[in-house]
């Protein structure tokens, strides 16, 4: 019963999806500032592991919504903005050198939270012209 309700009002959702695509964004950006600050702590118990966690949960859950919500508003702009976070995503944490990674990582997330974003512009307008309440 819970489940049915959460998946059928899933606005929420896509709130927590925005805001993971942001906590990973603020990751990629205040690790080299603990690294630097905190020198005992390994950068690998911590930021592969954590953005690897981050970036898929985010993107599964932002590939959930996404595709739902493409089912009703029809706008497929939110799914290749996506697209484009995913690969830059994919290709800061395990292909560029890392010089580049935080780059590449950062641009991924702001990328995603602008995909969430744009979505829920489309969702809201969706359910405006449906009579949907949120």
């Amino acid at each position: 019963m819970l489940m049915r309700k959460i998946f059928t009002h899933y606005h929420n959702l896509n709130k927590v999806g925005l805001w993971l695509s942001i906590l990973c964004t603020v990751h990629c950006l205040a690790m080299p500032f603990l690294l630097t600050s905190l020198p005992y702590l390994s950068k690998n118990a911590i930021s592969e592991q954590s953005e690897i966690l981050l970036i898929g949960v985010s993107a599964g859950l932002a590939i959930f919504l996404l595709r739902k919500d493409y089912k009703n508003h029809h706008n497929s702009t939110p799914l290749r903005l996506l697209l484009v976070a995913l690969i830059f995503n994919i290709l800061g944490i395990f292909f560029v050198p890392h010089a580049y990674e935080m780059f590449f990582n950062v641009t991924g997330g702001l990328l995603m939270a602008s995909a969430y974003g744009l979505n829920w512009y489309w969702h809201k307008r969706a359910c405006h012209s449906t009579g949907h309440q949120h």
